[in-house]
């Protein structure tokens, strides 16, 4: 996802195979600190994440925390959170 083959060999199966399952694994063990992480603020009473008047605020939320991207180091669950509530609120792929 970071560096791409551009020699234009294709690439050996057995490692495709491999490499979204590793993938597949990274995105299982983010989704539970995400889910973690949301349980945590819904039970601090935070709400309206799903309401389209609150696009703005979660925009800003989003640029608010990964705008300095040193900065943004242990938070990265937070933003993934926020870009996930645009992504619900935008039109989310239904299949």
């Amino acid at each position: 996802m970071i560096d791409k083959n551009w020699e234009g060999a294709a690439p050996d199966p057995a490692w495709v195979k491999q490499e979204i399952s590793r993938l597949n694994e990274a995105v299982d063990l983010f989704a539970t600190s995400m889910k973690a992480r949301l349980t945590e603020k819904a039970e601090e009473g935070w709400t309206g994440w799903d309401k389209p008047e609150s696009s703005i605020k979660i925009w800003n939320a989003l640029l608010a925390q990964g705008a300095a991207i040193p900065l943004a180091k242990g938070q990265e669950v937070d933003i993934a959170n926020l870009a996930m509530m645009l992504w619900f609120l935008n039109g989310r792929p239904t299949s």
